[in-house]
């Protein structure tokens, strides 16, 4: 798995041979040294020495501050009354409101949760729920007016840190209504069971919660290595510096993988084409991902205008992680895996970019890859491994979001591994003189997306003009493809104006593909399906044609498509513009 592969040129497998084990070593060492809550002084005492380090390897170094909307957990627990009366640990969560002090008291009920109409028994009831705190499933239990909500770990032994608010970023008078207004615990597998088995005798609770939910400021630290070349278009390396707890894997072994990967690339800065911005984000978890959207926004132009790629870096150097997954979009899929393939010798499976970790630039259309890298087999594995939506099987190890992310989990080959993957993913985005991505796939996401839902809809709502365009963007997508398949050498001016137009055309592909709320605002923390604007089709079938509900929505569908031909026209504009450049 360690050696190079034929892909690779003499000066990646030199560069590849630079990564340092003592030197992410030590970094781990150091920021493991402090709890890492965003908003706390340890926090920003460890980004003070994540500066040094990038000053000390010659990038120009900016600390903005940044006033985040944050929370914690505090203390809970959760009492049983009757038909027995005990009292069991539990935790609360971030961005989750507190109890009354002296508790809240409702009868239990318990359900999956698995879908929104499963809470219409959730009324003033406090709903057991298995599996890990989810923002989604907070947001149903809030709409639906349950009490409380109280998750069973399917962890045996340990419950997981989470945050439970679906608002991405600092909310907005148009989001503060969705932060939970309930509280939300957490208990161990065997007190869920013992929950669940006393739910049907008439089983009241008694929850306790205290949390704290404020506003704090956090410092948000970004790095810059001009490029010789074109230094105004950046590749984005990124990952968060705030932990819960100690977190020496989470964030803190990927925190040390950034810092290898600017040492080494400072050290190679004549052989990038473009720049490369190295940012630690604050109020990840306690924050909803406060940090990355407050740069969104306050970069937007610069993002959206200059941003080729998106490279985040989460929870790298686990302790028995053998497995690789590729979280990408379609048109960085193969980029993403021939990366990991090349820097290790590892077969990686790719899979669509969810709506989680710092992944806040899809409004500026930024492509992206990665999040968590290498993976634990499912035995090693926390409940958190479906967290995402992948199923049940190999992901985040059973330490993650706990007091146990101590830096006896983490493993110096591991760590190597996967700076050597993130080291050549941001070289080769930065050094080619073209963008190394191909379209087609992302045009070709979107059609069969249009088609499934044209299938849900029937004749209920016709998609035939949607359908038309899409069809046109994939085949002009598949010429971008075959262009750049075999594309000579060009110039830097050639280079730069089709680059330009290939940023332009991806755009389009990121908006239609995975954003609902479009180019200024941000998602929610939920699952975004492909093409989320017309998502709701689902609900359409479901619901009788005759409803004032299902004429309301097929009001906001039509319209909603209306948009997506929009923006596939859009799409189909920019890639014709494109091969005009290529070939001119």
């Amino acid at each position: 798995m360690h050696t190079p592969t034929d892909h690779l040129s003499e000066q990646e497998q030199a560069m590849l041979a630079e990564v340092s084990k003592e030197r992410l070593w030590g970094h781990v060492q150091a920021l493991a040294s402090w709890e890492r809550i965003s908003g706390t002084p340890a926090e920003r005492e460890a980004v003070g020495y994540l500066r040094t380090q990038l000053d000390d390897v010659g990038l120009t170094t900016t600390v903005y501050e940044v006033e985040s909307l944050l929370g914690w957990p505090e203390a809970a627990t959760v009492e049983l009354l009757g038909p027995v009366s005990e009292r069991i640990d539990a935790i609360t969560h971030a961005l989750a409101p507190s109890t009354p002090q002296d508790g809240l008291e409702a009868e239990v009920v318990c359900i999956r949760g698995d879908e929104e109409e499963e809470f219409h028994r959730a009324a003033r009831k406090i709903c057991l729920l298995p599996g890990i705190a989810s923002p989604l499933k907070v947001l149903w239990g809030c709409r639906a007016g349950a009490a409380a909500l109280v998750f069973a770990s399917q962890d045996a032994d340990r419950v997981h840190d989470m945050c439970v608010s679906p608002v991405w970023g600092t909310p907005t008078t148009a989001t503060a209504g969705l932060l939970p207004d309930l509280p939300v615990l957490s208990v161990r597998q065997a007190d869920g069971e013992r929950i669940r088995s006393l739910a049907g005798q008439g089983l009241r609770l008694r929850l306790r919660a205290r949390t704290f939910r404020g506003w704090r400021r956090t410092p948000l630290l970004v790095g810059e290595l001009r490029g010789p070349v074109d230094p105004d278009q950046f590749v984005l390396m990124s990952g968060h510096h705030c932990s819960w707890y100690r977190g020496a894997m989470d964030n803190g072994a990927a925190n040390a993988t950034m810092l290898e990967v600017a040492r080494i690339l400072a050290r190679h800065r004549d052989r990038l084409q473009r720049s490369v911005r190295v940012a630690f984000w604050p109020g990840h978890t306690q924050g909803r991902y406060s940090g990355s959207t407050w740069y969104c926004d306050h970069f937007w132009e610069d993002l959206h205008d200059n941003c080729v790629l998106h490279v985040n870096a989460d929870s790298t150097g686990a302790r028995g992680a053998t497995l690789y997954s590729a979280p990408c979009m379609p048109e960085t899929r193969d980029f993403a895996v021939a990366a990991i393939r090349d820097a290790i010798g590892a077969v990686a499976t790719p899979h669509r970019q969810p709506r989680a970790g710092d992944q806040s630039f899809w409004a500026c259309g930024v492509p992206s890859v990665f999040m968590d890298l290498s993976q634990v087999p499912a035995e090693l594995a926390a409940g958190a491994s479906d967290l995402f939506g992948g199923g049940v099987g190999p992901g985040l190890p059973w330490w993650w979001h706990t007091p146990e992310d101590t830096i006896d989990k983490l493993d110096p080959e591991v760590m190597e591994r996967d700076t050597r993957v993130y080291l050549l993913a941001t070289f080769r985005a930065a050094a080619a003189s073209v963008l190394p991505f191909r379209y087609r796939p992302a045009a070709s996401e979107i059609r069969e997306a249009l088609e499934g839902y044209q299938r849900t809809a029937g004749d209920r709502l016709d998609l035939a003009s949607a359908l038309d365009h899409a069809a046109a963007v994939e085949q002009a997508a598949a010429e971008v493809d075959a262009l750049l398949d075999r594309l000579p050498p060009l110039g830097q001016q050639r280079a730069a104006e089709l680059n330009r137009a290939l940023e332009a055309m991806d755009r389009e592909l990121v908006l239609i593909a995975f954003t609902e709320q479009g180019r200024f605002d941000q998602d929610l923390a939920v699952p975004i399906p492909p093409v989320p604007l017309l998502a709701a089709v689902s609900r359409l079938a479901r619901i009788h044609p005759a409803s004032d509900e299902a004429r309301f929505l097929t009001t906001q569908l039509l319209r909603r498509r209306n948009q997506v031909c929009y923006q596939l026209r859009q799409a189909e504009r920019a890639a014709r513009a494109v091969l005009f450049t290529a070939q001119r």
